[in-house]
């Protein structure tokens, strides 16, 4: 008798379950919100690259499809090097992952070198394909005065840099006899211009 009422009391309970996803997928406009993005950044093991989880977690009372347009970025140009577009479905209460590896990038001079960057979005539907739609193209625009300022604080950071370089060869020949005194004097030259040189840095 206790065994027939728990498989009643199962059955009840599947059959909400059923007519809340069923209600839920018939809806015309879905509201998504269940669905949750993230993106983790993994510890660094390399300093080849930098990698980075984007999860997603559907919280939703059903399966859905998902797919992503990510944006791989130049870190130096902030143009799209290649777009990925992974999809998939999810079902209720799982998650999926896709792992990404940005690039460490020198620039033209080869002197510096930064990671790539990426945008990331998503799009969700109940029956298959899911679109996603890209946006890197529309967030750079928004981003064009800053990336001005950027890069001109990094034009003149590059000019001060060769010039202290210049300077120190300068104040600090090499005679070949003396290779301490020689280093010391190229510490003391770069010490002095610590101030002008963290300016740029801190902008």
């Amino acid at each position: 008798m206790t065994m027939k009422i728990k498989a009643i009391g199962s059955l009840a309970l599947l059959f909400s379950s059923l007519y809340a996803t069923a209600a839920w997928a018939q809806d015309g406009n879905v509201d998504f919100s269940c669905m949750k993005v993230q993106v983790r950044p993994i510890i660094q093991v390399t300093d080849r690259h930098r990698e980075y989880d984007v999860v997603v977690r559907n919280k939703c009372p059903g399966d859905v499809y998902w797919s992503m347009c990510i944006e791989r970025m130049d870190p130096w140009t902030h143009k799209v090097v290649e777009p990925h577009y992974p999809a998939g479905a999810v079902q209720a209460g799982g998650k999926a992952r896709v792992n990404l590896q940005m690039k460490n990038t020198p620039n033209k001079a080869g002197d510096q070198a930064r990671f790539q960057e990426f945008y990331v979005n998503t799009g969700y539907a109940l029956q298959p394909p899911a679109e996603a739609t890209c946006v890197a193209k529309a967030c750079e625009a928004k981003k064009a005065d800053v990336r001005q300022r950027i890069q001109a604080n990094d034009n003149a950071w590059q000019k001060a840099r060769a010039a202290l370089e210049a300077r120190v060869e300068k104040e600090c020949p090499d005679d070949g006899w003396n290779g301490q005194a020689t280093e010391d004097c190229h510490d003391r030259v770069r010490s002095s211009a610590n101030e002008e040189m963290e300016a740029f840095a801190e902008t």
